[in-house]
């Protein structure tokens, strides 16, 4: 296996890795549903359709046109009120810190609209730690293609094979593999993914333990 301390970037997911943004989303989509259906749908329904983006997790309550509007209806309270509930995730902000301070290249690739995540990183004062964000909408195909993780290498003009991407969900470590990185999954998060990844971390600050190990 190859060794964390050839490392040069880390590339996380956004929701369920470095950020607890899943009451706000549900949020969102309770909103929309009331509005749409006339009931409420519960949060841990919600939760765990998170990650594929918006217009996937909607299509798991709404059809046809139904859709199309919930989907218009959900990105605009979305974008009005990003950050209600949602924060870091408990040591995510040391362990960005603390990567910095070894200058390792820091980047998002998500499967968020990228006008949202930018919104969220500011409110959140996490902006400033990445060198690359990268929302689904910037991309011609969502993860788990490589294709957002390679496009955010090659701007950062870092071979892939000395890149991580970290997340905790199948999509994020399906890209990671394919675009040729190691791969960590966050076990924290919301999802366990099927495809085995190279490094478990069962805390944010286990990357730093684990870099200082090789």
């Amino acid at each position: 296996m190859r060794k964390l301390c050839n490392v040069r970037l880390v590339i996380f997911d956004l929701d369920g890795t470095l950020i607890d943004s899943a009451e706000d989303i549900a949020l969102h989509v309770g909103r929309v549903y009331r509005e749409l259906k006339g009931k409420d749908v519960s949060t841990d329904e919600v939760k765990k359709n998170i990650g594929d983006g918006a217009r996937s997790l909607l299509a798991n309550f709404f059809q046809g046109q139904e859709l199309e509007e919930a989907l218009e209806r959900f990105l605009h309270y979305y974008i009005s009120e990003p950050v209600i509930y949602t924060k870091p995730y408990e040591g995510v902000m040391e362990t960005l810190e603390g990567l910095k301070e070894r200058r390792i290249l820091l980047a998002v690739a998500t499967n968020k609209p990228h006008a949202i995540t930018l919104e969220v990183l500011k409110r959140l004062n996490m902006l400033h730690y990445f060198d690359e964000v990268l929302g689904a909408d910037l991309s011609p195909e969502k993860k788990p293609s490589p294709l957002p993780l390679l496009e955010i290498a090659k701007r950062l003009e870092v071979p892939p094979e000395l890149g991580l991407m970290v997340g905790d969900s199948e999509n994020d470590i399906l890209a990671g593999k394919r675009a040729g990185m190691l791969t960590a999954h966050a076990r924290w998060g919301y999802k366990t993914p099927q495809s085995p990844p190279d490094y478990h971390l069962d805390h944010p600050k286990d990357l730093l333990r684990l870099m200082r190990l090789f």
